[in-house]
């Protein structure tokens, strides 16, 4: 982290928004974040249903499925990075001053290394990073190279660095031949992976018919995009 970065870093601290959240939906973001992937609304038990949808009119999260899986919007990462530091929400008792306590030791330990948040929750966002629509891949693959590494070669064709965000519709197209059901089980497989990362489409309301088809069903959720690397 640069030294303006760490400057701007400390002035959101500083500047924490006083938007009425209350503790529990403080507690939520920060949950989400430090997870760095969607959880299920059981998780948060204690999140009552208007200010659940509360969160979710103030575009910080993402409610899909049924039971309910909570996800956070690259919005709502960045409230949570604000919690970093912050004082704990009056009476929180013990357990919120240790949390926030411990936030403030991420927080300092950011600064320290020059770590962005994003980095040391390995955040998994599909806002996070540029989500590239491309065509097929040119290069076919050498015969005997089993279909993750067929995957990862499609990838890296499609992708114009690692870490990016794809389409699984563009991936699909790319792999010519290869049976739906097979690319499935090969990206649940690959997903094990802690470089490989698939995720779902935060804006539901703008995606194809072609790349709803194209997702992969992961955990009762559909994945839409997929980034290797970082």
């Amino acid at each position: 982290m640069s030294a303006v970065a760490a400057a701007g870093f400390r002035t959101l601290r500083s500047t924490m928004p006083h938007d009425g959240l209350t503790p529990v939906q403080r507690y939520v973001l920060v949950r989400l974040m430090i997870n760095a992937d969607a959880l299920p609304f059981k998780v948060f038990g204690s999140l009552k249903k208007d200010k659940r949808e509360d969160l979710v009119n103030r575009e910080f999260l993402v409610v899909t499925g049924s039971p309910m899986i909570l996800d956070l919007t690259q919005k709502g990462h960045d409230r949570a990075v604000a919690e970093l530091g912050a004082e704990p929400p009056k009476g929180s008792g013990m357990p919120g001053a240790t949390l926030y306590a411990a936030l403030d030791f991420m927080q300092r330990l950011l600064e320290h290394t020059g770590t962005e948040p994003k980095d040391l929750f390995r955040l998994r966002l599909a806002t996070n990073r540029p989500i590239v629509a491309a065509g097929p891949a040119t290069d076919q693959p050498a015969e005997g190279i089993d279909l993750g590494q067929r995957i990862r070669s499609a990838y890296a064709q499609l992708s114009p660095r690692p870490g990016d965000y794809i389409a699984l519709a563009s991936l699909r197209a790319a792999l010519t031949g290869v049976p739906d059901p097979q690319i499935d089980a090969a990206l649940i497989d690959l997903n094990r992976a802690p470089d490989v990362h698939l995720v779902s489409e935060s804006n539901q309301k703008a995606m194809t018919d072609e790349q709803r088809a194209a997702a992969v069903s992961i955990g009762n959720q559909h994945k839409h995009l997929l980034a290797i690397g970082l």
